[in-house]
């Protein structure tokens, strides 16, 4: 930016100076550059004694920067990975942008390389749903399948929803204490009675035969 920022001033100021001017007043066109920069920029590229040589650092420093961009644009979209306690749809809009940042810089990514990436982003939990894209990646677009994403998307969202009603009513079970019927006082169970055994007097007996 900074490069494009001082061409695009110098350009602008050319037709107030001769390039014959420009040529020879070595000295004006060093502080012109100087000028066009930053308090801190212009301490740092006083240090070269001509024009030339601040035009060229700057050049080359904004190269340098430009490669890093990409580079680090580059690092950012390999590294990515899906969350898995996360919706997928919303991290593959985010990987979408990555990738018109990417194309903005000339790095060109196409339907196709994104397609198989978020295939293969996918997280472990949607290993079934991976292989059957894969199956269908050669008939399939970017559109599709950002389609069938979203609605398995839905459908754990949906089945996340029926286990934790399931967790709850098993947990409300487990917790309420079980309620016994109050027994009233007219069918208290009293102790049964014992009948009194009758002794029999043998001697009496045995008098009463004779």
């Amino acid at each position: 930016m900074i490069f494009y920022t001082v061409l695009s001033t110098f350009s602008d100021t050319t037709e107030d100076v001769s390039e014959s001017q420009l040529l020879s007043d070595e000295d004006y066109c060093r502080d012109y550059l100087l000028n066009c920069l930053s308090d801190r920029l212009a301490e740092t590229y006083s240090k070269f004694k001509t024009a030339k040589e601040i035009w060229d650092n700057l050049d080359a420093q904004f190269r340098k920067e430009e490669k890093l961009s990409k580079s680090h644009l580059v690092d950012k979209f390999l590294d990515f990975k899906f969350r898995e306690d996360m919706e997928i749809t919303p991290q593959v809009t985010d990987l979408e942008n990555m990738r018109s940042k990417m194309n903005n810089e000339n790095i060109g990514i196409t339907d196709i390389f994104l397609v198989d990436a978020i295939i293969y982003k996918l997280p472990a939990a949607w290993h079934s749903f991976k292989t059957e894209m894969y199956r269908k990646k050669e008939q399939m677009g970017l559109d599709e399948l950002k389609r069938y994403i979203r609605i398995e998307d839905e459908n754990l969202a949906r089945n996340n929803l029926e286990l934790v009603k399931q967790q709850q009513s098993v947990a409300n079970a487990v917790t309420q204490p079980k309620k016994f019927p109050k027994q009233s006082k007219s069918h208290k169970s009293e102790p049964p009675k014992l009948e009194a055994k009758k002794t029999i007097d043998k001697k009496k007996t045995k008098k009463k035969t004779k």
